[in-house]
């Protein structure tokens, strides 16, 4: 009896994983943000999105609430790499993201981990979604 139960709560929680961390849940974000967001892409054109983003190129990281990452790039100013991560990125705004350095390279699916630097304790993580490359046509 107790094999069933052992085997079955892990089998339970991986079934309800997917509804939970699917991405589709909507992350929320204040008016005053999204204006923020609104007036940083105004102007611009959005572009298919890429699954990666070099790291190297990345010059500033704005962070929006808790549902934008917008890139701005050092070697193109007039193109930025907005990423919704995948359920949001709480706290991110208020603390360090942090990402492995293994690869040259930012890409979805990758995990960042929002980061205490003062008392070097993760406080919350979060997974990227495609980069949207938004391009100003004009000065």
């Amino acid at each position: 009896m107790m094999r069933k139960i052992i085997f079955t709560l892990p089998l339970a929680l991986m079934l309800a994983a997917p509804a939970a961390y699917s991405g589709t849940a909507e992350v929320k974000i204040s008016e005053k943000d999204q204006a923020r967001f609104d007036n940083l892409v105004e102007g611009r054109t959005a572009g298919e999105p890429v699954s990666c983003i070099s790291r190297a190129d990345q010059e500033r990281l704005t962070v929006i609430g808790d549902k934008y990452l917008v890139y701005q790039r050092s070697s193109n100013p007039k193109t930025i790499y907005v990423n919704e991560p995948y359920g949001g990125c709480r706290n991110a705004e208020h603390y360090t993201l942090v990402t492995r350095k293994s690869t040259s390279r930012l890409c979805r699916g990758e995990i960042a981990r929002v980061k205490d630097l003062q008392s070097d304790i993760v406080i919350n993580s979060c997974s990227f979604s495609d980069f949207v490359p938004y391009t100003k046509m004009s000065d």
